[in-house]
């Protein structure tokens, strides 16, 4: 699904913001650090420029003015003075190997003594300079610098004399001797320096604060899209579950809108009307349903509770329908609409007509039971008197030939009152495994000579490995026989009867169809064959069919007929199948085919 990955990859732009923020915030971090490093690295070479400066002015003074002479205190002090009035520089202090102060400026704030001379002394053997930070007083970071004072170090090597000038020889022995044992220390402010540190460490806080800023915005941006592409798939998959729940309805589904305007509309309720439901969208219900609904709903206040309706279907038929309907209303109560709930009652009035039928049956049954026992009697009375007259009257042939057809009628008669108690009583069946080809080739086998007489082919079409089903034998096949019969008398001769034979898709059940090419039956006529003593034939008694009907209703099936004039009949009969599948049964039930296949 397109639509799953596109939610899928969501996570991917967040994991990246997520990857892409910590991966900038390490690289200004080691940038700032290596910044401030090269730079703590530049400032020191500068401090360390600017104190050989101050090292190399207060040696020059040195030189200049006490050549030969051992430097005066006071002298020294001011040399000192004048060199630390520069801004940038903190302290400049003069001492010996001692520790003692010889000159310093400001004297604010130096000490007395220098205590750590001797550790001093190791590191400037080792590396001629000692750098430190230090705090003065006030609070302030220092950059200190400490060396040996040596006035005589820069000695002019070509021995350049200007013009007009004679070559002098200093004289080095006093201050030399007097400068031996004499440090320097140079304390310079890192103020500004450390400002501009405090600048780019605020810089970089700022530029990762503003990363993380948009990398939060970004995946809270992730996040409300997220959401709502969840909260976006979470109601289609709402929105196809509820149409596909209401397609799936049995029952018919209508919502309205409060001009009575049909908003949505099912597959079923569409069935109903005979028409596509794109095709209803939009339309009155009352252009659907006729203006007695849109009256009924105003005068219920749009609540009906199973109310029977019927509705004009476009084939012509009339279909029954349970109708109820609520109120739609929004989240603040007020009415949007209404929707219909339909529920077809045609099964319904089907099984009601069934009861009916079978409660008038019953009646008659009983009645003709006791009709059928009164005339019995009478009747065997008759036939004995009949024959006894036969007997008498022989020789006398037309005599003899009026008691023969009263026996004869007698016992029509009685194949009718027979007939009658077998309806009036129908025996329970006696269920067993059987398969419906063996019945029905039975049934053909016994027909045989009245279909060959009159030249009626028969075209057998029965699926293969079909499961047996539950029945009593005997009586599925007089019911088969009454049906070939039904069908062998309606047609005049050279016509077809076809026996198909196989098992309805999804439904445990088995279709018994028997097709004629005979006269058919007229459709007034269609709705009472299966009722008892009814018959278009001149010496039918009208009680095969209910017979078969009431047989197929004793298996647990059903039997439905279809007929045109002067086509043909055709009748369905549809049993429950039998899913036992022992091996026994099955041998049992082949076996039995085979001896009536031999004995026919």
């Amino acid at each position: 699904m397109k639509k799953g990955k596109r939610y899928k990859s969501l996570y991917l732009p967040a994991l990246t913001i997520v990857a892409t923020v910590i991966t900038l915030l390490v690289v200004i971090a080691i940038s700032t650090y290596r910044n401030l490093s090269r730079e703590r690295g530049r400032l020191e070479d500068s401090l360390l420029r600017e104190s050989m400066v101050i090292t190399r002015a207060v040696e020059a003074s040195l030189r200049a003015d006490l050549p030969a002479t051992y430097p005066d205190a006071s002298r020294i002090q001011k040399i000192l003075e004048e060199l630390s009035r520069e801004p940038g520089t903190a302290s400049i202090v003069l001492f010996d190997d001692r520790g003692n102060i010889v000159g310093s400026a400001p004297t604010k704030g130096t000490p007395e003594k220098i205590i750590e001379v001797p550790s001093l002394m190791v590191l400037l053997n080792e590396k001629g300079m000692v750098t430190r930070y230090r705090e003065i007083i006030e609070g302030e970071r220092t950059f200190e610098v400490i060396r040996p004072l040596r006035p005589f170090s820069y000695k002019n090597p070509l021995g350049i004399v200007r013009e007009g000038e004679e070559r002098v020889e200093p004289q080095e022995e006093p201050l030399q001797s007097w400068s031996k044992n004499k440090l320097i220390s140079i304390r310079l402010r890192l103020g500004p320096f450390e400002s501009a540190r405090q600048q780019d460490i605020h810089h970089a806080l700022l530029m990762g604060g503003i990363l993380v800023i948009l990398g939060g915005g970004a995946l809270y941006f992730i996040f409300i899209v997220q959401n709502y592409y969840l909260v976006d798939r979470s109601l289609a998959e709402m929105k196809t579950y509820t149409e596909n729940l209401v397609e799936s309805m049995a029952d018919g589904l209508i919502s309205i809108d409060r001009e009575k305007k049909i908003v949505t509309i099912n597959r079923r309720a569409g069935e109903f009307l005979g028409e596509k439901e794109k095709n209803l969208k939009g339309r009155r219900i009352s252009e659907a349903f006729g203006e007695n609904l849109e009256t009924l709903l105003e005068e219920n206040k749009l609540i009906i509770l199973g109310q029977e309706i019927e509705v004009q279907h476009p084939s012509g038929s009339r279909i029954p329908l349970s109708l109820s309907a609520a109120p739609l209303k929004d989240e603040m109560g007020r009415e949007m609409g209404s929707v219909l709930l339909l529920r077809d009652l045609r099964e319904i009035r089907d099984l009601q007509e069934k009861v009916r039928r079978s409660e008038r049956l019953a009646s008659l049954g009983r009645l003709a039971a006791g009709v059928a026992h009164e005339i019995r009697n009478p009747l065997s009375s008759i036939r004995g008197f009949a024959q006894y007259f036969m007997n008498r009257l022989k020789g006398r042939e037309e005599e003899q030939g009026y008691a023969s057809i009263m026996v004869k009628e007698v016992d029509r008669l009685n194949r009718v009152v027979t007939d009658l108690l077998d309806f009036a009583r129908p025996k329970d069946p006696h269920r067993e495994p059987h398969l419906l080809e063996n019945i029905l080739s039975h049934s053909l086998k016994l027909l045989e000579p009245e279909l060959r007489k009159k030249g009626v082919e028969v075209e057998e079409e029965y699926e293969h490995n079909l499961p047996p089903v539950l029945a009593d034998r005997d009586q599925l096949s007089q019911a088969f026989l009454n049906l070939l019969l039904n069908s062998l008398e309606s047609i005049d001769g050279g016509g077809k009867i076809r026996i198909t034979l196989k098992e309805v898709h999804d439904q445990p059940w088995v279709e018994v169809a028997i097709a004629d090419t005979g006269r058919g039956i007229p459709p007034e006529d269609l709705g009472k064959v299966f009722e008892p003593f009814f018959s278009t034939k001149s010496r039918g008694t009208g009680l095969g069919l209910a017979i078969v009907h009431q047989i197929v209703e004793s298996h647990g099936g059903d039997i439905a007929v279809e007929s045109r004039e002067g086509v043909g009949t055709t009748f369905r009969i549809t049993l429950p199948l039998s899913r036992e599948k022992i091996r026994n049964t099955n041998l049992e039930i082949r076996n039995e085919s085979e001896v009536l296949m031999n004995k026919s």
